[in-house]
């Protein structure tokens, strides 16, 4: 139906905006706010406590100068909660975002049947790259197109129900892919970490690798938890990292579940995906763990990309 909402199961987004938007954000998040103010590119970022644990990892999108944090459902209401205690006399507002939402996997066809359906429009080539329209040539409604990492392109579709919905229904109209299982996988291929309601306050943002996709900017003012995410940058050497990980059990995985070298716990369950009884997973794991026969479940851990973590 026109102007039904289109989002993707298990992903919530936050709208902050206002005079003060970005003052305001740029005193929570781990990365710099400053870099969106052209709105051509997004970023991702993590939220931190006091003590520099995350409690939310987002992509953030600024388009029609509104910011736009996209974090899963099962912490979105309280996230939305706390960033609104700090807005005190500032000209910000924080609500949930009405538009609707849609991402694909792109290549060079994919990208002329986008431009088949909207119009002959400039499209995102770089990661992380942020178009938005209307512009100078295209008037239609609300929309913006973001290039994400992943090995066969992804982009992130935001905009006006009605637009959305006629776009996703000519391009996507045989696919039942949009829920949090497939997004996850997505994040997975793509070693892009979450933060979900069992793994809140368990790691700090080095663990989950977000130096290592420009997910924290080092030069930037504070913000909540950052001197603790600094003293790990520039004094501590850092023990744990996220790496992509395999294993067959026949049995339901929670975020957060331990894993095992020996009887010690040496990691957690960061994000998966599940085919039958074999998931694709990302994990936190202590470093010296990653040569070690670990276990998940008493089931072994395959680990795929230990060569590509480097310190």
């Amino acid at each position: 139906m026109l102007g039904s909402e289109i989002k993707i199961k298990g992903l919530d987004v936050i709208l902050v905006k206002g005079d003060d938007a970005e003052n305001f954000l740029q005193g929570q998040i781990t990365n710099d706010i400053k870099l969106l103010k052209k709105e051509n590119q997004a970023i991702y970022a993590g939220y931190c406590n006091p003590k520099g644990r995350l409690i939310a990892f987002f992509l953030v999108i600024k388009v029609w100068g509104n910011y736009f944090l996209f974090c899963p459902t099962s912490i979105s209401a309280q996230i939305h909660k706390k960033l609104s205690m700090y807005v005190l006399r500032s000209k910000v507002f924080i609500t949930m975002s009405d538009l609707s939402y849609f991402y694909f996997h792109g290549n060079t066809e994919t990208e002329e049947e986008f431009k088949n359906i909207w119009g002959d429009v400039p499209f995102p080539t770089k990661l992380m790259e942020t178009v938005q329209h209307p512009n100078e040539q295209n008037t239609k409604g609300l929309l913006s197109i973001t290039k994400l990492p992943g090995a066969s392109g992804r982009f992130m579709v935001l905009g006006e129900d009605e637009t959305i919905e006629m776009i996703y229904s000519k391009m996507m109209k045989n696919s039942d892919n949009q829920d949090i299982q497939s997004w996850n996988e997505s994040d997975i291929e793509a070693k892009i970490p979450n933060i979900f309601k069992e793994t809140q306050e368990k790691f700090i943002p080095q663990s989950l690798n977000l130096d290592l996709i420009n997910a924290i900017n080092f030069k930037k003012g504070c913000y909540t938890g950052q001197e603790i995410v600094a003293r790990t940058h520039y004094r501590g050497k850092i023990k744990r990292r996220m790496y992509k990980a395999f294993c067959e059990y026949d049995g339901i995985l929670q975020y957060g579940d331990d894993i095992f070298f020996d009887q010690d716990v040496v990691g957690h369950i960061i994000n998966f995906s599940q085919y039958n009884k074999k998931y694709n997973l990302l994990i936190e794991l202590k470093i010296d763990a990653a040569t070690k026969p670990i276990t998940l479940k008493n089931e072994p851990l395959e680990i795929y990309d230990y060569d590509e973590i480097k310190e």
